[in-house]
C-alpha cells in the first residue's frame, strides 16, 4: 500500500490549524506547528510533502521560514503554500519569488483548500514518480548512480547537522568477469538481479539505501550507524549472498559470493571535527575512497568476507 503523504501545518492560531486540520484529514497525515522556529525544529527530524504556512505569525514570520527553507538543500524542494490574510498583488509576488508555489487567502474556504493542496499534491507525487524513473538502474531495480551521488551528499549532510554516526559500504560480486565468460551476459544479468534482491532484504531500515555502483560492484549508505552496526550489516550481506547457492563453477567458492568493504564516520568524532569538514563532495569522495581501500583489503583476504575502514580516526 501506498504511503499517505504528509502535510505540515504552520501557525499561530490553534483555532486556524484545527480548521485546516478538518479540512485536509482525508488527504494525508497532518501535524503542526504553531510557530515558525518550531516549524523548523520539527522540519530537522521529519521532511513533509507539503507545508501550508501561515504568513504572518509573531517572531518568525512566514516569510522568514519559506527563505530559510529554501536556503536549506536538505528542504528545498518541499513545496510551500502560504495561508494569508494579505492577498495584495505585491504579497503575492514576495512569496512566489521566496519560493513558494501558491497562495490561499483566509478566511479559508473549504472547497478552494482542498482542491489546490489535492492539486500541489498531485503534482509533487508525479515529480517524484519522474524522478524515481530517473533515479533507477534499469536493470536490477536498484537506485542508479546518479541517485546515489545525490543521497550521499544528502545524507552527510543530516549527519553533520545532528552530529551522527554515517556508515558506507562497496560491495563487489566475486570473479564476475569469470562468470560472465563461463555462463554468458544474460546469466550474468540473472546474477546480477539475484544479487541485488538479497542485499535489499539485508536492509532493514527505510533510510538505508542499496544502490548498483556500476558493473558488478553496489554500494550501502547506513545513516546514523557507527562502524560496529555497519560491520554486522556487512557479514549478513556476505553470508546471505554465499547462502543463496547460485553455483559459480569458476569461482574459488564454487558459488556465487560477495566482498565488502566498510567506512565509517563515528559520532563521537563530531566535538574533534567541529565545522572543519564542510564539502559534501570531499566527505563522499572520503568515505567511499575508504569503502573501496576496505574492499581491495577484503580481497585480498581471501574474498567472500567483510573489512573496515574507519574514516578521520586518530589511528
Amino acid at each position: 500500500m501506498q504511503a499517505l503523504p504528509s502535510l505540515l501545518i504552520v501557525d499561530d492560531n490553534i483555532s486556524a490549524i484545527r480548521a485546516l486540520s478538518r479540512i485536509l484529514q482525508d488527504l494525508g497525515q497532518i501535524c503542526f506547528a504553531t510557530g515558525g522556529e518550531q516549524a523548523l525544529d520539527f522540519l530537522q527530524k521529519m521532511r513533509p510533502d507539503l507545508i501550508l504556512l501561515d504568513a504572518e505569525m509573531p517572531g518568525m514570520s512566514g516569510f522568514e521560514v519559506c527563505k530559510t527553507l529554501k536556503a536549506d538543500p536538505l528542504l528545498k524542494d518541499v513545496p510551500i503554500i502560504f495561508i494569508t490574510s494579505h492577498t495584495e498583488t505585491q504579497v503575492e509576488e514576495v512569496g512566489l519569488a521566496l519560493g513558494a508555489v501558491d497562495f490561499i487567502g483566509k478566511p479559508v474556504k473549504p472547497a478552494i483548500v482542498t482542491a489546490r493542496v489535492k492539486t500541489h499534491l498531485n503534482l509533487k507525487m508525479a515529480m517524484d514518480k519522474l524522478s524515481l524513473l530517473a533515479q533507477t538502474d534499469g536493470l536490477t531495480g536498484l537506485a542508479n548512480r546518479r541517485f546515489l551521488d545525490q543521497r550521499i551528499e544528502y545524507e552527510w549532510l543530516r549527519s553533520r547537522r545532528n552530529q551522527s554516526a554515517f556508515s558506507v559500504m562497496l560491495l563487489d560480486i566475486d570473479f564476475f568477469k569469470r562468470y560472465n565468460d563461463h555462463y554468458g551476459h544474460l546469466q550474468g544479468d540473472e546474477c546480477l538481479i539475484a544479487v541485488a534482491q538479497t542485499l535489499k532484504g539485508c536492509l532493514h531500515r527505510s533510510s538505508d539505501l542499496v544502490a548498483r555502483y556500476g558493473g558488478e560492484e553496489f554500494a550501502v549508505l547506513l545513516p546514523e550507524t557507527e562502524g560496529e552496526g555497519a560491520c554486522q550489516v556487512a557479514k549478513e550481506i556476505v553470508q546471505s549472498v554465499y547462502d543463496m547457492g547460485r553455483v559459480h563453477e569458476t569461482s574459488d567458492c564454487g558459488r556465487v559470493t560477495i566482498s565488502v568493504g566498510v567506512a565509517s564516520i563515528s559520532a563521537d568524532l563530531w566535538p574533534q571535527l567541529g565545522t572543519t569538514i564542510t564539502s559534501t563532495s570531499s566527505i563522499a569522495v572520503a568515505l567511499l575512497s575508504e569503502a573501496d581501500r576496505a574492499l581491495y583489503k577484503a580481497k585480498r583476504q581471501g574474498r567472500n568476507c567483510s573489512c573496515f575502514l574507519a574514516v578521520f580516526s586518530e589511528s
